[in-house]
């Protein structure tokens, strides 16, 4: 994965990481070797030796969020049917704010959407089973108990009427005026719709995307990533299978749920299709990522002609 944004920052990351390590509750990790296992958005993943991962914040979010994963996979992994991370020691981040977390690999590797389609991963009956179970099994856990470890429980219609003033003084200037006038558009129609907002409140993952879902030849054996994880719309844990795998593919997710893909459920991911572009817009232009902002206005655009908007 290209380190190159976290890099600009930290030239000198392995000295840094193997100091931490040399004081940390395993020493021994520091003399092992070390490369770059991935790289996100607020962390990046160091693989040490072979079999440990070290997971970096590269900012106050990434921070928070290491922080909350940590508390919830301790206990959250005992109820899942799949390997997650978990935590065995922490130490004070050798890169950036808080503290970074250390943990046995979770098995198998982040594969690019193109080989999720190439392999023909998602027309496994499998495939679709095991991401259904790993959705119910997270929604299931308590929701009290995710709260005393201090998980988030965002209002949604809140947070996107918030995102909707930013990304009408931010966003839409970049926009060519008919793409801007449109996002405007489906925003307010989603914020207008209360139907959006009659659910239960649930535990969610919040990223569950194909890059956070670990493969071995045919077959998903890990999830990682649950740095966003909160109590909010169960709906939203489909939001991203939905714009990399397909319509299809979610609903035979649903079907393994036995769950329907109705109209209100595609309307609401219609929206999170475009917005989630949008957002990233939003993060580009907070940390002044030229390059990864051209490029989600350009997804912003495209999202718009893909996904229907009718709200």
């Amino acid at each position: 994965m290209d380190m190159s944004a976290h890099s600009d920052l930290v030239t000198d990351w392995e000295g840094r990481v193997r100091g931490a390590l040399r004081g940390s509750a395993r020493p021994g990790l520091a003399g092992m070797g070390m490369r770059v296992l991935g790289e996100g958005q607020e962390n990046v993943a160091v693989l040490v030796g072979d079999a440990y991962v070290v997971r970096l914040p590269k900012d106050e979010d990434g921070a928070d969020g290491v922080a909350r994963e940590g508390r919830l996979l301790a206990e959250l992994a005992e109820t899942l049917t799949i390997r997650v991370p978990r935590y065995e020691f922490t130490m004070p981040n050798p890169l950036g704010p808080g503290e970074c977390a250390g943990y046995p690999l979770v098995p198998g590797e982040v594969l690019p959407t193109r080989e999720w389609y190439a392999r023909g991963l998602l027309e496994k009956d499998e495939t679709a089973r095991v991401i259904a179970e790993f959705i119910d099994g997270v929604q299931r856990f308590s929701v009290d108990r995710a709260r005393g470890f201090g998980i988030e429980e965002p209002d949604f219609r809140a947070d996107f009427a918030a995102d909707l003033k930013r990304v009408r003084a931010q966003v839409i200037p970049l926009l060519p005026g008919a793409a801007g006038r449109e996002l405007v558009r489906r925003w307010e129609g989603y914020l207008g719709r209360d139907g959006n907002f009659e659910y239960s409140p649930a535990l969610i993952h919040a990223d569950v995307s194909l890059d956070h879902l670990l493969v071995t030849g045919d077959r998903i054996t890990g999830v990682i990533d649950f740095g966003d994880a909160q109590i909010g719309d169960p709906d939203y844990d489909l939001s991203y299978l939905w714009a990399e795998a397909g319509a299809e593919f979610v609903r035979r997710v649903q079907d393994c749920r036995g769950l329907p893909l109705d109209e209100r459920l595609i309307r609401k991911l219609n929206f999170w299709a475009v917005s989630d572009a949008a957002v990233d817009v939003l993060h580009a232009i907070e940390h002044d990522m030229p390059e990864f902002r051209d490029d989600r206005v350009r997804a912003v655009c495209a999202a718009l002609e893909t996904y229907d908007g009718s709200v």
